[in-house]
């Protein structure tokens, strides 16, 4: 009774060709911008770098890039801007990246930018001008009734910064803000030099959940969107909820194309058949048609997926496997890939999320050519034990490995690509497996694809589906033979039980 009742909750994932969102053929690979690539020898990432890589990411298998916030910003996440029309100057130019959007555009992928404009620093002209009345900018500041007005906020590097929300009741305000979207969009007007998408950091109805600025996803968001779209109808709005939850209100009421599957990335590392499938469930029945999930196991604001698995190898190809055999649109973050691990500190600034986004391992060396080790000699957090040289979690040490994990990923990113019921098909929970196998269905077609995964530790057994004993495992390429299968501790399958 209880999968049935499951099933029926994610029938609203067996949907159409015609109904599916097209980013569900997209694999996204996230990207901090300061760790990922350092070109010039400063040890910072900036734009030039990830340029350089984009044939190397591709070839991996991604098809589009989500770029962190790069706006300047005296923080080295680069939220809370000093400026919104410009980059920030240790990642290169505005025409810098304009041409990695070129370049990427050139070997058909897409770039979504991060955008966080609900706050701003304190060199901000909107902060500075919100005390003189003759300022254009006088109101754009919500400071009556805001408890964050006047907060300060310490930065790993020992400045400490203010910072004020936005006044999203002003007319000038929100159509600056607009302005600020379009630029990103369309420069020149161009909607095809711009990006292709936005993430929207922090989507909420209520601002700062203070029960004064509300109606924000009607009334701030959903203009803003439609406008875009009216400059380039195929631009993509990822929204994260700020409440970590389903996200339903937002898909409703601000029309955006995607949310986190956030619940669903927990429920994944409980291990628990039971959870996951609740999230399953949920999360798919909260998705509305046309619409998308993001699928992540790890971004830039959770623990690294290795260290929730303390590394167990077979574990983390367990992940791989959830996080891009899911219906929705999948996305890897940088490192991921490689297995590199890191865990939030607890240092009182924003020294606390640095573990989890430490630079990317180029090199069998920590600090070899390339490393964006922005952070060095700058605290503990820079001495976190997370990598070592020689410890095999580089580009250097894996890519000659045909057993590693990046190429793991390689290969899944593939068979993705190459199984259209894996990209764009309906899912649905497979009945009748013990308590320890996850296995769920994508069909697209006469194209049905399983997924078995054994959550445990010890060896368990599974039924093929009646009639479909010549099934072929995709991922040895070899026929099954048997009805009765086996897998070994945390192993899966991947079987073409296609009629």
């Amino acid at each position: 009774m209880k999968l049935l009742f499951f099933s029926a909750m994610i029938a609203a994932a067996t949907l159409s060709q015609a109904q599916i969102s097209q980013w569900e053929n997209e694999i996204v690979y996230q990207i901090f911008p300061r760790s990922y690539r350092d070109s010039n020898g400063d040890h910072v990432g900036d734009f030039r770098g990830i340029t350089q890589e984009l044939g190397f990411i591709h070839e991996l298998g991604f098809t589009a890039i989500l770029i962190n916030p790069i706006f300047e910003s005296r923080f080295y996440h680069n939220y809370f801007a000093d400026n919104f029309l410009k980059a920030d100057p240790k990642f290169g130019t505005n025409r810098d990246f304009f041409e990695l959007v070129r370049q990427a555009h050139a070997k058909k992928m897409k770039v979504i930018l991060d955008m966080e404009v609900q706050y701003v620093a304190d060199l901000h002209p909107w902060f500075r001008g919100m005390r003189d009345a003759r300022s254009p900018y006088a109101g754009f500041i919500w400071r009556d009734g805001s408890r964050l007005f006047g907060d300060m906020l310490p930065g790993y590097d020992g400045q400490t910064i203010g910072f004020a929300t936005l006044n999203p009741d002003n007319r000038i305000l929100r159509a600056k803000v607009f302005d600020i979207f379009r630029y990103w969009a369309a420069p020149d007007d161009n909607p095809g030099h711009g990006v292709d998408g936005f993430r929207i950091d922090h989507m909420m109805d209520d601002l700062d959940s203070e029960h004064v600025k509300t109606g924000m996803l009607t009334n701030f968001w959903l203009p803003i969107e439609t406008g875009i779209r009216s400059l380039n109808p195929k631009i993509f709005f990822l929204a994260e909820q700020s409440d970590w939850g389903l996200g339903a209100d937002i898909f409703r009421k601000a029309k955006v194309d995607s949310v986190y599957a956030i619940p669903l990335r927990n429920a994944w590392i409980t291990f628990d058949k039971s959870t996951i499938e609740r999230a399953i469930a949920a999360t798919y029945s909260s998705t509305p048609q046309t619409r998308t999930q993001v699928i992540f196991i790890e971004n830039h604001d959770v623990e690294r997926y290795a260290s929730v698995v303390k590394r167990d190898p077979d574990l983390m190809r367990l992940g791989a496997l959830f996080n891009l055999t899911l219906k929705g649109t999948p996305m890897v973050y940088y490192g991921q890939e490689l297995g590199m691990a890191g865990i939030q500190g607890k240092w009182r600034s924003d020294a606390n999320d640095i573990p989890v986004r430490l630079a990317y391992r180029w090199t069998k060396k920590v600090e070899g050519k390339g490393s964006a080790d922005f952070y060095r000699g700058s605290g503990p957090w820079a001495k976190t034990g997370f990598v070592r040289d020689g410890d095999g979690v580089s580009v250097e040490e894996e890519i000659p490995d045909p057993g590693s994990l990046i190429n793991f990923y390689k290969r899944l990113t593939h068979l993705r690509v190459s199984l259209p019921a894996l990209r764009t098909g309906s899912i649905s929970l497979v009945e009748g497996q013990n308590s320890a196998v996850l296995a769920y269905e994508r069909k697209l077609g006469r194209q049905k694809i399983r997924i078995y995964l054994n959550l445990s530790d010890a060896r368990q057994s599974l039924d093929l589906p009646s009639g479909s004993i010549a099934a072929r495992d995709l991922w040895t390429g070899k026929l099954l033979g048997k009805r009765v299968q086996y897998l070994k501790p945390h192993d899966f399958l991947v079987v073409d039980v296609s009629a």
